[in-house]
């Protein structure tokens, strides 16, 4: 993805890895010919042959002329995601892999010339396993921040989702990322929690958008010169462009969900905002354009 520029504040993306996982796992009462039907833009973002979706892995570093702002931390190194739960047990597969994993994302980082001293705000859309596992790294047999002078922004709710029991067959996963990857940074005393009055900007707004989990955040980037979307995980992949009516196994409340995500559809749909998903492909950035008889997602 190359740099975007809404006014004077600027968006990258960091990866962390490109993963493939079964639609059909995804998206368990998915009709797998609606990807052919839309084959002309969606072969970036799902694999025709193995019938897969093509993940990204990401976060998004926010640089504005006073903050830098990381948005998810992805699923992290060294950490233990082997599990006995139904998600793990259908997925063992392709999941297995984020156990004890090693990837470059801190030397991607890295890269835009930034120290891990230099991150002043971390925000978690969501607290799942694929977004919060760089809030720590492995340090002397301990779970330390990576980020050390970093604010670790929170949601409540996501909070309290972890630290109970849900009917989510994802909560396997909630369990084993807050003993790693958020009760340290509640520890050395840099979390706070999402608050009406959080405020990361003049332009950048932060978004409720419940159902995938319950205090799942998106977030808003404005300028006179244009408006970017970081939808988080309201949207996996962009054939939900096309269906927003259609969840993910991982939601927490489909049905909440689905609501969510019709409504951010509807309104980005033609409206030249910027679109940064969590794990569309490719150079991810792009925006959402009616057709004739339905809508695309195209790359940008």
């Amino acid at each position: 993805m190359k740099t975007l520029n809404i006014g004077d504040i600027s968006i990258n993306k960091v990866l962390d890895g490109v993963e493939r996982f079964p639609a059909v796992n995804a998206f368990p009462d998915i009709d797998i010919e609606i990807f052919n039907q839309h084959k002309s833009w969606m072969h970036s973002f799902y694999d025709f042959n193995s019938q897969m979706l093509i993940l990204s892995m990401h976060s998004y570093l926010i640089q504005t002329p006073s903050l830098n702002i990381l948005i998810d931390t992805c699923i992290g190194n060294d950490k233990n995601r082997v599990g006995q739960g139904p998600i793990y047990k259908t997925n063992e597969g392709i999941l297995s892999h984020w156990n004890n994993r090693s990837s470059n994302y801190l030397e991607n980082l890295e890269a835009y010339e930034l120290t891990l001293e230099d991150i002043d705000i971390v925000m978690c859309t969501h607290m799942h396993a694929d977004h919060v596992g760089w809030n720590t790294r492995l340090v002397d047999d301990r779970w330390v921040p990576t980020f050390p002078n970093a604010k670790y922004l929170f949601s409540p709710l996501e909070l309290d989702s972890l630290q109970k029991e849900s009917p989510n067959p994802f909560d396997q996963y909630l369990r084993l990322v807050y003993d790693d990857s958020v009760l340290p940074i509640i520890q050395s005393g840099q979390a706070e929690m999402i608050e009406e009055s959080t405020d990361l900007g003049r332009n950048i707004n932060l978004i409720k958008s419940p159902g995938h989990s319950p205090g799942h955040y998106c977030l808003e980037v404005n300028s006179k010169k244009g408006n970017a979307m970081l939808t988080g995980d309201i949207l996996h992949n962009p054939i939900q462009v096309t269906c927003p009516s259609m969840s993910t196994m991982f939601c927490d409340d489909p049905q909440q969900s689905n609501q969510t995500r019709i409504k951010l559809v509807d309104e980005l749909t033609d409206s030249n905002t910027i679109v940064l998903a969590a794990h569309f492909a490719d150079t991810s950035a792009g925006v959402i354009e009616s057709t004739n008889d339905s809508r695309m997602f195209k790359l940008i």
